[in-house]
This record gives structure tokens, C-alpha cells and sequence, in this order.
């Protein structure tokens, strides 16, 4: 009874740690989604070249705004030409 009461709490455990995990991957709000869209769109680039979706994301987990990110963006594109 005891060994099968502490396995059932190391069961729990590993739940909460896989919860964890999926915490800590950043989710985008469709207002990010909404607010990337409308730069992209200030900016001249069409939502076919650019998903405002992934734009938004990939600035959130930068840490960076969006023009910082355009910016990054374009200088791997470019190969550290621009």
C-alpha cells in the first residue's frame, strides 16, 4: 500500500512537469495576430509572402517589436547583406 501510494504520487508528478512544459511554450493572442497583420500590411508585404501568425510569434519569442523583427528577418534572408 505504501509502495503503491508514492508511485501514484511520482504519476502526478510527471503530469504537473509535462504541464509545465507546455506552459512555457509562449501561445500568440489574436490581437498580436491582428496588430502583426496590420504592419505587415503598412509595410507594403502581403499577407501570401509573410502569416501574420508566424510573424507575431516569432517576435514574441525573440522578445523583439515587430520592426526589430522585420529587421532580423531580412538580414538572415539577405545572407548579412542588408
Amino acid at each position: 500500500m505504501i509502495i503503491q501510494g508514492l508511485k501514484q504520487r511520482q504519476d502526478t508528478g510527471v503530469v504537473r512537469l509535462g504541464n509545465m512544459a507546455k506552459a512555457a511554450i509562449k501561445k500568440v493572442a489574436q490581437a498580436e495576430i491582428r496588430a502583426a497583420k496590420s504592419f505587415l500590411k503598412r509595410r507594403g508585404i502581403d499577407a501570401d509572402e509573410i502569416s501574420p501568425k508566424k510573424f507575431a510569434k516569432a517576435a514574441k519569442e525573440l522578445d523583439k517589436s515587430f520592426s526589430e523583427t522585420l529587421q532580423i528577418l531580412a538580414r538572415e534572408l539577405s545572407g548579412g547583406q542588408v
